[in-house]
């Protein structure tokens, strides 16, 4: 062989030793290792530098816990190809965990002093302590004085995150006396000019026990019933029972429309109310741990989150593939890719994350697949990608997903998916158990098809399961094929199935099964060129609700209102491409544009709904397009039960809609992960 041969031969073995090859992590190795099967590396840090520029390959990861310290971060250095990706997965399925909390041992009783402020006397017995500074773990983090959800430490225990001491342990406490705002009247539609935190009369003489010097917060509703924090408690008055607020409350105190309506709330991080198994008290000035375990410390492991950042963050990575993982415990995000492409987090385990679940920003082609993300502060998937200027699709989507008990922390936040930008897709995923809807979306070209959704709403009210608003030009989007069924009606203006909020317009909801347990199947909260068509809405107080809110409540130009046609200029609706796409839209200021006007309702079914049609009074008739829609009592249809009777059973619709001419058949065997 020719010397420049040899010597090319050489140069590109070190470049690319491990392209297309295995390499495998232990938490029993050594990253002094060579990393192969029968030595593996200690540490998924060290795999990720030793694959670095080889182009894709597989790392293994052995069953157990693997601690991180730091994210795991990758680049474009860890791209993989379309022939060879960059493989991160478990030698088992779910028996590899990336792990971003810490052990506690070291507990013991409590010192007499502590246990003298503990309110329950069984509480005294059996609150054990750690140190956790004499065991070397870093200062705790100062909580801001409000929040939703912040990325802040928490106690895991038999995998599953504790409560930090709260009062009352269930439920809500509430006050209907404001004693200071803290905020203006409305100046346009909900929105206050804040001035400072507000004060209240507290509904008891509980405050005179705690000592408000540890940091106690509230956390509730503390003006409107879809906008929830946590604010620090400054200070109480036992005489008068006033307490004062630290936190400033984004819409002031106090729902300035009803002034004596209850404001929910309950009382966190308060040591003296540590009075029941699984909750816990951080005492973040003097780092120690106050914990009521609900099972043998030494026998199961009590877990401290401590990683801050996502847990797995990649940047312009392309061609990666998270599989079989379970990831978990973290101050943050589980998963955060920004700006990569081509990548897929599959039949992963996303749990117990102070923040969210699998974020996605920016990039292309990436796809959540067949996992499951429960027990998250906010969120469990996000996606914002895909250009709306240019109409260029993002193409990522959350597909065969169980998504669920998200929104600990953030209940405004705490949906299973979050969609934005253009063209991306969320289908075939079950989803329940989120404070507030269970899906939210905003920009063009989504499709939302095949989910099942139920016990969502189940804290806020004017709120919608699937939910979008307050943009004309966020178009083309399509809900379809949703069976949306045993979800929480609140007072006040209640939950909807689909919500098309503040003027959204240009959607089509299509081929929905809505089954009780919301106020709505659908409202259409003065939107314009909207398509209603071929819905299932079974057992309601309305079906389809109607208002003209757009004179109301907006003016097109003015600062602080919605800022309809501000949106539109930021997108170029006047664009040929988007004349194009869009035309009902190039025209939109020619025809009263705050009018509910376009929008098309044809062959939907209403089986026993009080209210059909339910137009506001402000809505003429003529304003709309209504056609083969169906009015059916229960009696028409015996095979469909009352959401009281019995669980429904899709299989029973086909009887439905073979009876009814010109309904399109919903391919119910498509819906939720089984679908697939």
């Amino acid at each position: 062989m020719p010397r420049c041969n040899v010597v090319a031969c050489a140069v590109l073995c070190l470049v690319t030793p491990l392209a297309g090859k295995d390499v495998y992590v232990s938490p029993q190795g050594n990253d002094a290792n060579p990393g192969t099967q029968a030595r593996p590396f200690g540490t998924v840090g060290k795999a990720l530098a030793a694959m670095r520029g080889a182009g894709g390959g597989t790392v293994w990861l052995a069953a157990g816990r693997h601690r991180l310290a730091a994210p795991l971060a990758l680049d474009a250095s860890h791209s993989g190809s379309k022939a060879v990706a960059l493989t991160i997965r478990s030698v088992a399925g779910h028996k590899a965990r990336i792990t971003g909390s810490r052990r506690v041992t070291g507990f013991g009783p409590v010192a007499p002093e502590d246990a003298r402020r503990l309110l329950a006397a069984q509480a005294r017995k059996h609150v054990l302590v750690a140190d956790l500074k004499a065991q070397g773990f870093p200062k705790l983090r100062d909580l801001p004085d409000a929040y939703q959800a912040v990325a802040c430490e928490e106690v895991i225990f038999a995998d599953r995150p504790m409560q930090s001491a709260r009062w009352p342990n269930e439920g809500f406490a509430a006050f209907t006396e404001v004693i200071d705002a803290g905020a203006s009247k409305p100046v346009h539609w909900v929105r206050r000019e804040v001035y400072r935190p507000g004060a209240f009369r507290f509904p008891s003489d509980r405050p005179k026990a705690w000592d408000f010097s540890q940091g106690i917060y509230l956390h509730g509703f503390w003006c409107y019933d879809w906008c929830d924090q946590a604010l620090r408690a400054a200070a109480y008055n036992a005489k008068t029972r006033e307490l004062r607020l630290a936190g400033t409350s984004r819409y002031g105190i106090g729902n300035p429309w009803h002034k004596t309506s209850r404001r929910r709330f309950y009382a966190l991080h308060v040591f003296e109310e540590l009075d029941r198994p699984g909750e816990y008290h951080l005492d973040r000035k003097g780092g120690k741990l106050y914990f009521w375990p609900p099972g043998d410390v030494n026998k199961t492991p009590v877990e401290l989150s401590l990683c801050r950042g996502a847990l797995v963050q990649a940047s312009r990575t392309s061609h990666l593939v998270l599989r079989d993982l379970v990831i978990e415990n973290g101050c943050g995000w589980g998963v955060q890719l920004s700006a990569c492409a081509h990548s897929r987090v599959e039949n992963c385990l996303v749990r117990n994350m102070a923040l969210g679940g699998i974020h996605c920003t920016g990039g292309s082609d990436n796809h959540v697949v067949r996992c499951e993300v429960t027990q998250t502060g906010s969120r469990a998937v996000s996606l914002y990608a895909g250009d709306r200027k240019t109409l260029r699709k993002g193409n990522c989507s959350v597909v065969g997903s169980h998504l669920h008990h998200v929104g600990r922390a953030d209940w405004q936040g705490g949906r299973g998916v979050t969609l934005g930008g253009c063209g991306n897709r969320a289908a075939h995923n079950l989803i329940h158990h989120c404070p507030t809807g269970g899906v939210s979306y905003g920009g063009n070209e989504h499709v939302l098809e095949l989910n099942e959704v139920h016990h969502v709403c189940l804290l806020y009210s004017d709120v919608g399961v699937f939910y979008t608003g307050r943009d004309w030009a966020s178009r083309g989007n399509v809900v379809r094929w949703n069976y949306i069924h045993s979800n929480t009606n609140r007072l006040g203006h209640g939950s909807q199935a689909i919500y098309l909020d503040d003027c959204d317009s240009g959607d089509r909801v299509v081929g929905n099964i809505v089954y009780g347990g919301v106020g709505r199947g659908v409202l259409l909260g003065g939107g314009r060129d909207n398509t209603i068509a071929g819905n299932l809405f079974l057992f309601l107080p309305k079906g389809i609700h109607v208002d003209a809110r757009g004179p109301r409540g907006i003016t097109l130009d003015k600062p602080g209102s919605w800022n309809l046609k501000a949106k539109c200029e930021a997108v170029g609706y006047q664009s040929p491409l988007w004349k194009k796409a869009y035309p009902k839209l190039a025209v939109v200021l020619e025809n009263q544009p705050l009018l509910p006007m376009g929008n098309v309702m044809r062959h939907n079914v209403f089986v026993e709904c009080k209210q059909p049609f339910a137009l506001a009074r402000d809505v003429k008739a003529e304003w709309l397009t209504r056609e083969g829609n169906r009015e059916l009592k229960a009696a028409d249809a015996p095979f469909l039960p009352a959401p009281s009777a019995r669980p429904l059973d899709l299989k029973q619709l086909p009887k439905l809609w073979k009876a009814l001419p010109g309904f399109q058949a919903i391919p119910i065997e498509k819906i939720g992960p089984k679908g697939m």
